[in-house]
């Protein structure tokens, strides 16, 4: 079951869908609101374990973002918990097409770079607890993002992808594995998601991240409205 909630013009979507049938679980996604940035930065210690916690997203880092970008903030809730979450935020596209990083593009995660008329979306964050997992909770924070980008008219959506399944492939060159992953011959976490959610690679961003189980680099996905 899928439904949409009611919610103000320019928020995306606030979509709810009966995950379980057998558990009747019912998973929400809404716009994110102040009250749940105290899950959010537990939320991120859980879903980025291995990464190093300076990384990790911070609440005054949330704060600024629901500030200056509302509409772009999104939770995915069973109840009142958080268990998903997506952080983006408005780009032009003479700035995301181009070699970039994490840390420069968003402004150190205050997403003090965003751009009020930009016209691609930019993907700073997505995640989803780990008893989460497997359940399409992703596919729809991709489409509450879809959804926004319809509503302002916006071309499409841009990001920086992880890789982690890169970890046990460093054999090969990065470019190969990416290959192989968009031919099907190699399932990623991330990017096979991502894949499945209508993004095209359209190139590799060299050093994104400044360390990760991955490697430094990511791919730069595209999805086109």
């Amino acid at each position: 079951m899928v439904k949409y909630a009611d919610v103000q013009p320019g928020q995306g979507a606030g979509r709810s869908a009966r995950l379980n049938e057998d558990t009747k679980m019912t998973i929400i996604i809404a716009p994110m609101r102040s009250e749940h940035i105290p899950q959010l930065v537990i939320h991120q210690g859980i879903c980025f374990e291995t990464m190093d916690p300076a990384e990790w997203i911070t609440a005054e880092q949330f704060g600024a973002q629901l500030r200056i970008f509302p509409e772009g903030q999104h939770v995915a809730l069973d109840g009142e918990r958080v268990v998903g979450q997506s952080s983006t935020f408005r780009c032009l596209g003479e700035i995301v097409f181009v070699p970039h990083t994490y840390h420069n593009i968003t402004a150190g995660n205050y997403f003090s770079s965003h751009h009020p008329a930009g016209e691609w979306l930019y993907g700073g964050d997505m995640s989803v607890h780990p008893a989460y997992r497997g359940q399409r909770i992703a596919s729809l924070l991709y489409d509450a993002r879809k959804i926004l980008i319809r509503q302002l008219g916006m071309r499409g959506m841009v990001a920086g992808g992880a890789m982690p399944g890169y970890a046990n492939y460093r054999h090969m060159a990065v470019e190969e594995y990416v290959a192989a992953v968009v031919a099907q011959q190699i399932f990623d976490p991330t990017l096979t998601a991502q894949l499945r959610n209508g993004y095209t690679v359209r190139g590799i961003l060299r050093n994104y991240v400044d360390a990760g189980p991955a490697g430094f680099d990511a791919t730069l996905i595209a999805w086109e409205a």
